[in-house]
């Protein structure tokens, strides 16, 4: 720029000089005031005009400047939230490690104090069919069943002798029958008992072939004891098919 102003002058003095000589050549001399004055004027000229240019520059330098500062401010915050996010990204990402880590943790003894469970309860279910002899009954009283033909007996708690299963320990027990009979017009019938309490009665006329099964869950304490009777002046019929059975295991013990 300053190189530029330099030139600039030059070329004024010289044409200045040159204007000088040509009005000495045709119009005869000046006077050296009127050169100086004028001189005086171009270069004030010039120099409002550089004053005006650098304020205009530094005007511009400061915008670029603002616009470089308010460029790195949100290169700065965006930044910073890009690592908040991260960070909080991370430490949800631990939280729900350790929750999972938990909840594995506590599956797991569950899963072991099941199993510590199982394997300490007793073992015990059984199931037995009635007779292959053919008939059963009537009888004039109700009459216990005694199911001899023992098909499982696991932990021994049905006696095929008496019919009668006894509960080795406090639990949730199920039980299930099967009766069936073919004597048409001969009524069957077989009620289920806990103790001394009959819990559950099923009848039917036959009518040359009548099926009956049901079930159901008890809750026995220790010694207590389940069997099935036969209903007074009522008849059933077994054979080696298994027509008849009675059959129950411990589900939980309590």
């Amino acid at each position: 720029m300053r190189g530029t102003l330099l030139l600039v002058v030059i070329f004024c003095l010289s044409g200045t000089c040159a204007q000088e000589e040509n009005a000495g050549a045709h119009e005869g001399l000046q006077t050296s005031g009127q050169t100086s004055d004028y001189i005086w004027d171009e270069l004030r000229a010039l120099r409002d005009m550089v004053v005006e240019q650098r304020v205009e520059l530094k005007a511009e330098l400061q915008t670029l400047r603002d616009k470089v500062a308010g460029l790195e401010k949100e290169n700065g915050q965006a930044a910073e939230q890009a690592a908040r996010r991260s960070e909080e990204d991370v430490a949800a990402l631990r939280v729900e490690l350790v929750n999972s880590k938990t909840e594995v943790l506590l599956n797991k003894n569950r899963l072991d104090d099941m199993e510590k469970t199982i394997a300490g309860s007793p073992k015990v279910a059984f199931s037995a069919g009635l007779t292959n002899s053919g008939k059963i009954g009537p009888f004039n009283t109700e009459t216990t069943l005694v199911y001899r033909r023992v098909l499982t007996n696991i932990g021994n708690a049905y006696n095929p002798s008496t019919g009668t299963f006894t509960a080795p320990v406090k639990g949730v027990y199920y039980f299930r029958f099967t009766a069936f009979d073919n004597k048409n017009g001969e009524w069957m019938a077989v009620n289920l008992y806990h103790n001394s309490r009959r819990i559950l009665h099923n009848s039917e006329l036959a009518g040359g072939h009548a099926f009956i099964a049901n079930a159901l869950i008890l809750q026995l304490e220790r010694g207590s004891v389940v069997y099935l009777r036969l209903g007074a002046n009522c008849g059933l019929y077994d054979n080696s098919d298994n027509f008849n059975t009675f059959s129950g295991f411990l589900m939980f013990p309590l």
